[in-house]
């Protein structure tokens, strides 16, 4: 006579299949979980990065129309990416906000109390020259355009202990006049005219002052 080596439930499974279908039942149960909370960090990711490209992209159309009536003051800024900048507001009135240019960086936060959000971008932009190649291309080398700046929006934040940074480029140029450079004087020195035409004819004076102001004496 031969005894079964192993019990069985009463409807006929042996202890060891039901120890396999939970340890399969475990596995998929897992494997769900941690794709979901995968799925919920991308999520959350996405929408950090959405926000962060937003303020960028807001801070470059900001440039963008201050320099449209502010132009002197955004080519006299010191170049490169050591020197922040972000747009304050100088003056408010019922009708128009003015906006002037201050050194550093500034903070956007985001907090809510139904999701925990509590982030905080720290935004500003820098100021570049702009060269132009033998085809007037834009380029890493060549001639200086006094029209044209290079403007990037930097917008950075850290989320569970690492820190993101968007940037974003934009050229801007002041499109209402034109340049023209000139690398010889062969010219006259004695125009008094206004000049209405590109020439390498000039006016000459000697002991001239120019104040702070702009103001020119003699």
């Amino acid at each position: 006579m031969r005894f079964r080596n192993h019990l069985r439930l009463d409807n006929g499974q042996s202890i060891f299949e039901v120890l396999i279908a939970i340890s399969i039942a475990t596995l998929i149960i897992g494997s769900a979980v941690t794709a979901i909370i995968v799925s919920m960090r991308s999520g959350t990711s996405t929408v950090l990065s959405q926000k962060g490209y937003a303020i960028a992209n807001g801070t470059l159309n900001n440039v963008r129309s201050f320099a449209e009536s502010n132009w002197a003051d955004l080519y006299a800024l010191s170049k490169g990416d050591s020197y922040k900048y972000y747009l304050s507001v100088t003056a408010t009135s019922s009708t128009s906000t003015t906006l002037g240019i201050s050194n550093g960086t500034t903070t956007v936060s985001f907090t809510s109390t139904s999701t925990g959000e509590n982030i905080d971008y720290t935004n500003w932009f820098t100021v570049d020259n702009v060269s132009r190649d033998s085809s007037d291309w834009i380029a890493g080398s060549g001639t200086g355009d006094p029209t044209t700046q290079k403007i990037t929006a930097h917008t950075s934040w850290t989320v569970n202990g690492q820190t993101k940074q968007i940037d974003l480029i934009s050229y801007l140029s002041k499109i209402r006049t034109s340049a023209v450079t000139f690398t010889s004087w062969a010219g006259s020195s004695g125009v008094t005219t206004p000049v209405t035409r590109t020439t390498m004819d000039y006016y000459s004076i000697t002991n001239a002052t120019i104040t702070a102001s702009g103001a020119i004496t003699f």
